[in-house]
């Protein structure tokens, strides 16, 4: 499998990182901001954000209309859901690449 065929097979996975980007998306509508907010540096947010705001899974979630409550839920899982990959790289002895 080629390299653009993995991108485009990438579109198609719901990952940490897009459900973190709908998470930011949602709270403004702006993909940029959102990027930023999700750690993406300032040199990509921009293509990035446009990126990831054509993907149908970011474009099924703003279909949805989730009250404050709901938002909280998303919040509150994504916290566990980070708190849980980090217990993980610790077991595995994973260092943050810089």
């Amino acid at each position: 499998m080629g390299f653009s065929s993995k991108l485009k097979a990438h579109k198609h996975l719901l990952t940490l990182e897009t459900l973190k980007f709908i998470s930011e998306f949602m709270e403004d509508g702006n993909a940029r901001g959102a990027a930023l907010r999700i750690g993406i540096p300032e040199t990509y947010a921009g293509r990035y954000g446009q990126w990831l705001k054509k993907h149908s899974f970011v474009k099924q979630s703003m279909e949805s209309e989730l009250d404050d409550r709901d938002r909280l839920r998303l919040r509150k899982a994504l916290t566990e859901i980070d708190r849980q990959m980090q217990i993980c790289k610790d077991i595995l002895n994973l260092e943050e690449i810089e």
